[in-house]
This record gives C-alpha cells, sequence and structure tokens, in this order.
C-alpha cells in the first residue's frame, strides 16, 4: 500500500500530463465538508469519500490505487470538461457531445487505457440517454424565447 504522499505525487506527476499545476489537484487526507473529495487508507483499501456539511455522500473502495487515481482524475478532468464545454458552446447541438468528447481527450493524454474506458463509460451512458439534436425544435425554442 501507498501512503498519503506517495499518491499526491503519483497524481500530481499525471496532472502535468494535461497541464494541471499542484494547487489543481490537491487531494485531501480529511473531510473539507464542501463537497470535495479525501483520500482515506485503511483494510488495504483506497476509498474515496465525499462529504459535504457533515454527510458522507459517496464512499467508493479500491484495492489499486491506479483505480483510485482513475476515479480522481475522472472528476478533475469532468470538470474542466465542464467549463470547457461552457467556452464553447454550439447552439442547436445536445452539450454533452463537447463535454464528453473533451473528458475522453483529458483522460487519454493522462493514460490511454483510461481514455478508453472513459469512452466505455460515456458510451454505456449514452445507451440509456442518447444525444439529443434537433436543431428545427431548438431554433423554434429559441425564436419563442425572444418574442
Amino acid at each position: 500500500m501507498l501512503n498519503y504522499q506517495q499518491v499526491q505525487n503519483i497524481i500530481n506527476e499525471y496532472g502535468k500530463n494535461i497541464g494541471l499545476s499542484t494547487n489543481d489537484m490537491i487531494l485531501r487526507k480529511k473531510p473539507s465538508g464542501f463537497g470535495e473529495p479525501h483520500l482515506e487508507i485503511s483494510d488495504d483499501c483506497y476509498h474515496y469519500v465525499v462529504c459535504e456539511r457533515g454527510s458522507e455522500l459517496t464512499r467508493e473502495s479500491f484495492r489499486d490505487v491506479n483505480d483510485f487515481i482513475y476515479r480522481f482524475f475522472d472528476t478533475i478532468t469532468f470538470m474542466i470538461a465542464g467549463e470547457y464545454q461552457q467556452q464553447n458552446i454550439v447552439f442547436g447541438e445536445d452539450q454533452r457531445i463537447i463535454c464528453f468528447h473533451k473528458q475522453i481527450e483529458l483522460m487519454t493524454q493522462l493514460n490511454y487505457g483510461w481514455g478508453r474506458k472513459k469512452e466505455a463509460d460515456i458510451a454505456e451512458i449514452l445507451q440509456n440517454s442518447p444525444y439529443s439534436v434537433n436543431k428545427i425544435t431548438w431554433l423554434n425554442k429559441l425564436l419563442n424565447f425572444f418574442k
């Protein structure tokens, strides 16, 4: 088992591949109370835990540190991809297209296998909730909004 600092060092090295500074990738040791993930190491597992206002919202346990790090960067890259999507809106297009493509790109830059895994995760999401692109309906709604 790696200790907290060793995991943080690995995260810092990966983050450089997508231009993040060490301040962008702080792995907390304990809950901040603001919904930020933290790492707990116990029972031969790395626990990805999210707490907010004293309540535990999420706990995922991983025996392999690489699975934990994948989960950590899944969150980070989703936030970056969301910001990218906000800055690159394409009217009439399902905005998830931009966000998902950017997240796959970032995860691939971190680790080729992670990019393929994220692509598979997103394909599963799209099986249940496919992209919706109907420009005419969308444009009509937009025009009605400005009337």
